[in-house]
Protein backbone atom coordinates (compact mmCIF):
# COMPACT_ATOMS: atom_id res chain seq x y z
CA UNK A 1 0.00 0.00 0.00
CA UNK A 2 1.51 3.50 -0.93
CA UNK A 3 1.92 5.97 1.59
CA UNK A 4 0.64 9.22 0.49
CA UNK A 5 1.73 10.92 3.76
CA UNK A 6 5.26 10.04 3.33
CA UNK A 7 5.06 10.79 -0.56
CA UNK A 8 4.11 14.10 0.03
CA UNK A 9 6.55 14.41 2.25
CA UNK A 10 4.00 15.13 5.35
CA UNK A 11 2.75 13.48 9.07
CA UNK A 12 -0.65 12.16 9.24
CA UNK A 13 -1.78 14.65 11.47
CA UNK A 14 -1.15 17.64 9.22
CA UNK A 15 -4.12 19.82 7.81
CA UNK A 16 -5.66 20.12 4.64
CA UNK A 17 -3.60 23.20 4.28
CA UNK A 18 -0.48 21.80 4.92
CA UNK A 19 -1.17 18.84 2.40
CA UNK A 20 -1.99 21.86 -0.07
CA UNK A 21 1.21 23.63 0.96
CA UNK A 22 3.02 20.28 0.66
CA UNK A 23 1.62 19.63 -3.41
CA UNK A 24 2.54 22.98 -4.07
CA UNK A 25 6.15 22.81 -3.58
CA UNK A 26 6.40 19.49 -4.72
CA UNK A 27 4.04 20.05 -8.28
CA UNK A 28 6.65 22.85 -9.11
CA UNK A 29 9.41 21.11 -7.85
CA UNK A 30 8.76 17.50 -10.36
CA UNK A 31 6.50 18.99 -12.86
CA UNK A 32 7.00 17.18 -16.35
CA UNK A 33 7.65 20.72 -18.27
CA UNK A 34 10.23 21.72 -15.86
CA UNK A 35 12.10 18.35 -16.08
CA UNK A 36 11.70 17.71 -20.08
CA UNK A 37 13.20 14.35 -21.24
CA UNK A 38 13.25 12.99 -17.56
CA UNK A 39 11.05 10.01 -16.77
CA UNK A 40 11.45 9.79 -12.89
CA UNK A 41 10.07 13.09 -13.13
CA UNK A 42 6.98 12.33 -14.34
CA UNK A 43 6.60 9.43 -12.66
CA UNK A 44 6.81 11.24 -9.10
CA UNK A 45 4.78 13.83 -10.56
CA UNK A 46 1.72 11.30 -11.28
CA UNK A 47 2.81 10.03 -7.47
CA UNK A 48 2.18 12.96 -5.98
CA UNK A 49 -0.84 13.87 -7.93
CA UNK A 50 -2.28 10.59 -6.87
CA UNK A 51 -1.59 11.24 -3.00
CA UNK A 52 -2.90 15.00 -3.03
CA UNK A 53 -5.97 13.64 -5.11
CA UNK A 54 -7.04 11.30 -1.98
CA UNK A 55 -5.79 13.04 0.97
CA UNK A 56 -7.73 16.53 0.19
CA UNK A 57 -10.81 14.86 -0.34
CA UNK A 58 -12.11 14.46 3.72
CA UNK A 59 -14.11 10.78 2.45
CA UNK A 60 -11.82 9.61 0.26
CA UNK A 61 -8.88 10.31 3.56
CA UNK A 62 -11.16 9.08 6.02
CA UNK A 63 -11.05 5.87 3.95
CA UNK A 64 -7.71 5.92 3.23
CA UNK A 65 -6.28 6.47 6.87
CA UNK A 66 -8.44 3.28 8.00
CA UNK A 67 -6.93 0.77 5.30
CA UNK A 68 -3.76 2.46 6.15
CA UNK A 69 -4.13 1.64 10.07
CA UNK A 70 -5.49 -2.10 9.16
CA UNK A 71 -2.80 -2.48 6.77
CA UNK A 72 0.01 -1.63 9.31
CA UNK A 73 -1.73 -3.62 11.86
CA UNK A 74 -1.85 -6.69 9.61
CA UNK A 75 1.65 -6.33 9.02
CA UNK A 76 2.66 -6.20 12.35
CA UNK A 77 1.17 -9.23 13.13
CA UNK A 78 2.37 -11.01 10.77
CA UNK A 79 6.25 -9.57 11.34
CA UNK A 80 6.15 -11.03 14.94
CA UNK A 81 7.20 -14.14 15.57
CA UNK A 82 6.24 -14.56 18.76
CA UNK A 83 3.51 -13.16 20.72
CA UNK A 84 4.72 -12.57 24.88
CA UNK A 85 2.47 -10.26 27.28
CA UNK A 86 5.48 -8.19 27.15
CA UNK A 87 5.05 -7.92 23.07
CA UNK A 88 1.55 -6.81 23.62
CA UNK A 89 1.71 -4.14 26.20
CA UNK A 90 4.55 -2.48 23.96
CA UNK A 91 2.03 -2.64 20.91
CA UNK A 92 -0.67 -1.00 23.73
CA UNK A 93 1.68 1.89 24.34
CA UNK A 94 2.80 1.80 20.84
CA UNK A 95 -0.71 2.66 19.86
CA UNK A 96 -1.30 5.31 22.69
CA UNK A 97 2.37 6.82 21.58
CA UNK A 98 0.75 6.90 18.03
CA UNK A 99 -2.53 8.30 19.26
CA UNK A 100 -0.84 11.26 20.95
CA UNK A 101 0.68 12.28 18.14
CA UNK A 102 -2.55 13.03 15.93
CA UNK A 103 -5.00 15.14 15.54
CA UNK A 104 -7.77 13.91 17.05
CA UNK A 105 -10.20 15.21 14.67
CA UNK A 106 -8.20 12.54 12.00
CA UNK A 107 -8.23 9.84 14.28
CA UNK A 108 -10.90 7.18 12.96
CA UNK A 109 -12.74 6.00 16.09
CA UNK A 110 -13.87 2.56 14.28
CA UNK A 111 -10.29 1.14 13.45
CA UNK A 112 -9.22 2.48 16.27
CA UNK A 113 -11.63 0.30 17.98
CA UNK A 114 -10.83 -2.83 15.09
CA UNK A 115 -7.14 -2.25 16.32
CA UNK A 116 -7.81 -2.70 20.33
CA UNK A 117 -9.53 -5.85 19.77
CA UNK A 118 -7.70 -7.05 17.33
CA UNK A 119 -5.04 -6.77 20.40
CA UNK A 120 -7.61 -8.37 22.34
CA UNK A 121 -8.10 -11.52 20.19
CA UNK A 122 -8.50 -14.71 21.67
CA UNK A 123 -5.60 -15.82 20.63
CA UNK A 124 -3.52 -13.24 22.29
CA UNK A 125 -5.98 -13.21 25.65
CA UNK A 126 -4.80 -17.26 25.43
CA UNK A 127 -1.45 -15.93 25.89
CA UNK A 128 -1.85 -13.74 28.67
CA UNK A 129 -3.48 -16.78 30.37
CA UNK A 130 -1.48 -18.93 29.95
CA UNK A 131 1.57 -16.61 31.38
CA UNK A 132 -0.41 -15.64 34.19
CA UNK A 133 1.51 -11.90 34.25
CA UNK A 134 -0.24 -9.96 36.32
CA UNK A 135 1.72 -6.70 36.50
CA UNK A 136 1.70 -7.59 32.43
CA UNK A 137 -1.82 -7.66 32.46
CA UNK A 138 -2.92 -4.70 35.00
CA UNK A 139 -0.28 -2.48 32.30
CA UNK A 140 -2.26 -3.65 29.34
CA UNK A 141 -5.74 -3.07 30.92
CA UNK A 142 -4.40 0.33 32.12
CA UNK A 143 -2.67 1.52 28.36
CA UNK A 144 -6.33 0.06 27.06
CA UNK A 145 -8.20 1.89 28.95
CA UNK A 146 -5.93 5.24 27.54
CA UNK A 147 -6.88 4.17 24.59
CA UNK A 148 -10.65 4.08 24.85
CA UNK A 149 -10.95 7.59 25.93
CA UNK A 150 -10.98 8.51 22.46
CA UNK A 151 -13.58 6.58 21.28
CA UNK A 152 -17.27 7.06 21.50
CA UNK A 153 -19.51 4.81 24.16
CA UNK A 154 -20.79 2.73 21.14
CA UNK A 155 -17.25 0.92 21.29
CA UNK A 156 -16.74 0.48 25.01
CA UNK A 157 -18.97 -2.83 25.82
CA UNK A 158 -17.53 -5.09 23.46
CA UNK A 159 -13.69 -3.76 24.38
CA UNK A 160 -14.87 -3.71 28.37
CA UNK A 161 -16.22 -7.94 27.72
CA UNK A 162 -12.78 -8.72 26.27
CA UNK A 163 -10.72 -7.02 29.22
CA UNK A 164 -12.70 -8.31 31.76
CA UNK A 165 -11.33 -12.08 30.10
CA UNK A 166 -7.45 -10.71 31.17
CA UNK A 167 -9.40 -9.88 34.67
CA UNK A 168 -10.74 -12.65 35.33
CA UNK A 169 -6.54 -13.78 35.96
CA UNK A 170 -5.76 -10.89 37.84
CA UNK A 171 -9.51 -9.87 39.70
CA UNK A 172 -9.35 -6.34 37.78
CA UNK A 173 -13.40 -6.77 36.94
CA UNK A 174 -14.18 -3.52 39.76
CA UNK A 175 -12.23 -1.03 37.92
CA UNK A 176 -13.25 -2.38 34.25
CA UNK A 177 -17.05 -2.54 35.45
CA UNK A 178 -16.58 0.96 37.04
CA UNK A 179 -14.75 2.58 33.76
CA UNK A 180 -18.08 1.45 31.82
CA UNK A 181 -20.58 2.88 34.39
CA UNK A 182 -18.52 6.17 34.47
CA UNK A 183 -18.73 6.31 30.35
CA UNK A 184 -22.55 4.96 30.51
CA UNK A 185 -23.25 8.25 32.63
CA UNK A 186 -20.63 10.33 30.25
CA UNK A 187 -23.07 9.69 27.67
CA UNK A 188 -26.24 10.27 29.48
CA UNK A 189 -25.08 13.47 30.27
CA UNK A 190 -24.30 13.99 26.60
CA UNK A 191 -27.37 13.23 25.51
CA UNK A 192 -29.28 15.20 28.17
CA UNK A 193 -27.19 18.33 27.55
CA UNK A 194 -29.37 19.52 24.51
CA UNK A 195 -32.50 19.04 26.16
CA UNK A 196 -31.33 20.72 29.83
CA UNK A 197 -30.19 23.34 27.61
CA UNK A 198 -32.84 23.67 26.30
CA UNK A 199 -35.40 23.62 29.12
CA UNK A 200 -33.19 26.35 30.98
CA UNK A 201 -33.84 28.72 27.60
CA UNK A 202 -37.13 28.03 27.52
CA UNK A 203 -37.28 29.07 31.49
CA UNK A 204 -35.23 32.02 30.96
CA UNK A 205 -37.53 33.12 28.43
CA UNK A 206 -40.40 32.94 30.22
CA UNK A 207 -39.18 35.06 33.37
CA UNK A 208 -37.52 37.71 30.89
CA UNK A 209 -41.53 37.26 29.32
CA UNK A 210 -42.88 37.55 33.21
CA UNK A 211 -40.54 40.56 34.23
CA UNK A 212 -41.13 42.32 31.28
CA UNK A 213 -44.76 41.95 31.68
CA UNK A 214 -44.80 42.82 35.47
CA UNK A 215 -43.03 46.81 34.36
Amino acid sequence: MKDYYKILGVKPSVSLSEIKKAYRRLAMQHHPDKNPGNPFADVQFREITEAYTTLSDPIRRERYDDNRWATSAKARREYVQEVTPAWLLKVCIDMNNSLAAMDTYRISRGALSDYILLILSDAHIAVLQKADDDEANKAIIEEVFKAMRWLSFEYVGPIAQRLKLIADIIEHHEAIAQYHRQRERDELQRKLYPYIVMIITVLLCLFMYWYSDKK
